[in-house]
């Protein structure tokens, strides 16, 4: 038998107000962790996560999570205001058995609106296993930015690498903001935000094209 873990730590800095966001998201998932009701979610949380269903005012919340009836992120959080900078806070994120990309991500997307406009956040994870198990190692990184959140894993990355397609080539005479007409970039990122692919652009078409 073998356990097979999911780790990552990372750090970012916010706005207080977007801190306070991410404290009522993990305060309620403590607190349906426990078994108890969470308190009635405050107005900022509900515009950062819409009610799917109007009568449950949690459940837009609960559809970040793969499994809405276990919201949680797989993560420990300790969070404060910055030594640097008092006006802002910071938030750190860590685990070494159960970390959560994608609940995470989608966090920081509708926590951090304000942040995000500024300047994207990004982390990596580590996938490992307590035996030498073929294809149980890797990792992965996410870059998540005010409209959009793009994923990569090295599995991928290898992937591209052996079918020399990488993420970043370009066709000949094609700059990174050139769009190819034939294929639009808005196909891209609806395929992106449906999560059917998870290619740059350029690699995109050309494999589209190929």
């Amino acid at each position: 038998m073998a356990d097979s873990y999911v780790q990552g730590s990372f750090a970012f800095t916010c706005t207080h107000e977007e801190m306070a966001l991410i404290e009522e998201a993990f305060q309620a998932s403590y607190d349906l962790e426990a078994g108890d009701t969470p308190t009635e979610p405050t107005p900022e949380f509900l515009a950062a996560f819409p009610p799917v269903s109007p009568d449950k005012l949690w459940s837009g919340f609960f559809a970040i999570f793969p499994d809405p009836d276990f919201p949680n992120f797989g993560v420990d959080f300790e969070g404060g205001n910055s030594q640097e900078q008092p006006q802002i806070s910071t938030v750190i994120f860590y685990s070494t058995t159960d970390f959560q990309p994608d609940p995470l991500a989608a966090l920081i997307q509708r926590c951090c609106q304000t942040t995000l406009h500024d300047a994207p956040i990004g982390f990596e994870w580590a996938c490992s296993c307590s035996k030498p198990r073929i294809g149980e190692f890797g990792g992965g990184a996410c870059a998540i930015f005010a409209d959009r959140i793009v994923f990569d894993n090295t599995a991928q990355m290898l992937e591209r690498a052996l079918s020399s397609v990488p993420n970043d080539a370009l066709p000949p005479g094609q700059g990174h903001w050139d769009e190819f007409p034939e294929h639009p970039l808005a196909d891209w990122q609806a395929e992106v935000a449906n999560g059917d692919t998870r290619l740059g652009y350029h690699a995109w078409a050309a494999v589209r094209a190929a």
